[in-house]
């Protein structure tokens, strides 16, 4: 593979014609990254050293947890970033050291990340009283998704082919908690914790059974659903294998929803305004022009299970209390734009389609065509909210 650090001439060319991004930082960061892996080699000894003493994370001061997760979530995100980097250049072998603007953006939010990690990592292994968890609010998150519509074929291959090196050191972190006995107390907290690893594992598996050699759109967005979510899983699970007195506090991700292809376009319980605030449904469907730009709102989707999985992943967190509708100061209750959607506020913070939320931001569902082919828009839409006589049709 030709050095992405000294693209050629020819190679300049074909990217700027293909409007890619120079990786040259992203490059650098890649290599500055690879203090992760130390960081990782340092954590497996002193599991393997605990292990040895007959000592469990609960007897351990807190700077080794510290360690441990630190350490997790650096060689996780240097993971990430660089399968995503080896993934475009094999698929785009000509444009070797430039990568399309979403693939920058999504590299560039792991690698960028990785740093803090490491340097948490360090800082534990000198000063054993170090608490990350006094510090963080934990388990962290992972950096927001990079959305574009459709994926690029080149993500899901970076995806999948991250899971196993991923999945192994979960399984030897896990395996490592309970190695040298868990505590009666905690007993409870570490099944639950295998449990989290089952849920991601089973999402994993079944996004692997799911590939075939023919694309397909829909079936494209339901394995890259399912491999962000065991993804996210891991991440957490990670954390929580590191330092076990977080499963306590821990309340877990809400698992990517998978729609009933009846409630889909053409399906029997399809519902087109299943998107809609319900305080002002009745007015939409009296509209004429409101009934034609929802008809037609389906008509332009790309993906419409990907739609109606990111209303019921909203739906979710507000039955988990994590959100509430929302009104404007003169009572408004919707979203301006089809279809309408109603206004959240958010009382906990929650990652919904992607994109992690605050305490009290408010947002709302969005899905609409933009100008130009393949410019559907899909998402989290964030306030603050004004009341407006505007309607969008």
């Amino acid at each position: 593979m030709p050095d992405p650090m000294r693209p050629s001439l020819m190679t300049k060319m074909r990217a700027s014609l293909a409007k890619e991004r120079d990786a040259m930082v992203l490059e650098a960061l890649r290599g500055a990254g690879k203090a992760a892996y130390d960081e990782m080699m340092e954590a497996d000894r002193v599991r393997e050293q605990l292990a040895a003493g007959g000592e469990t994370l609960w007897d351990a001061p807190p700077a080794t947890g510290s360690l441990l997760l630190a350490a997790w979530n650096a060689y996780m995100l240097q993971t990430l970033g660089e399968q995503f980097l080896d993934a475009d250049y094999a698929a785009r072998p000509g444009t070797v050291g430039y990568v399309p603007a979403v693939t920058f953006d999504q590299v560039a939010a792991w690698l960028s990340a990785v740093e803090g990690w490491v340097s948490r990592a360090r800082q534990a292994r000198v000063n054993p009283d170090y608490d990350i968890a006094a510090e963080l609010t934990l388990p962290a998150g992972l950096p927001d998704w990079a959305e574009v519509e459709p994926c690029p074929p080149e993500h899901l291959a970076a995806l999948l082919a991250s899971v196993p090196p991923l999945r192994q050191h979960i399984d030897v972190a896990v395996y490592g908690l309970e190695r040298a006995g868990v505590p009666a107390e905690h007993r409870a907290g570490v099944n639950r914790l295998k449990q989290l690893n089952a849920e991601a594992a089973a999402a994993a598996d079944y996004a692997v059974a799911l590939r075939t050699d023919r694309h397909d759109a829909k079936l494209h967005e339901l394995i890259e659903n399912n491999l962000k979510n065991a993804l996210e899983l891991w991440f957490h699970v990670g954390q929580l294998a590191a330092m076990p007195s977080l499963m306590a506090g821990y309340r877990p991700l809400h698992a990517a929803p998978r729609p009933d292809v009846a409630t889909l376009p053409g399906g029997a319980h399809f519902d087109q305004w299943c998107l809609t605030d319900r305080i002002t449904l009745r007015r939409w469907r009296k509209d004429p022009q409101a009934r034609a730009a929802i008809a037609q709102l389906w008509r332009d989707d790309p993906d419409p299970a990907a739609t109606v999985a990111l209303k019921a992943e909203i739906d979710a967190a507000a039955r988990a209390g994590d959100v509430v509708t929302f009104r404007t100061g003169d009572g408004s209750s919707c979203y301006y734009e089809c279809p309408w959607s109603a206004l959240y506020e958010v009382r906990r913070p929650v990652r919904l389609g992607g994109r992690q939320l605050r305490v009290l931001q408010q947002f709302a569902l969005q899905a609409a065509a933009g100008p130009g082919a393949g410019a559907f828009r899909r998402g989290i839409v964030v306030g603050p909210f004004e009341a407006t006589n505007e309607v969008e049709y």
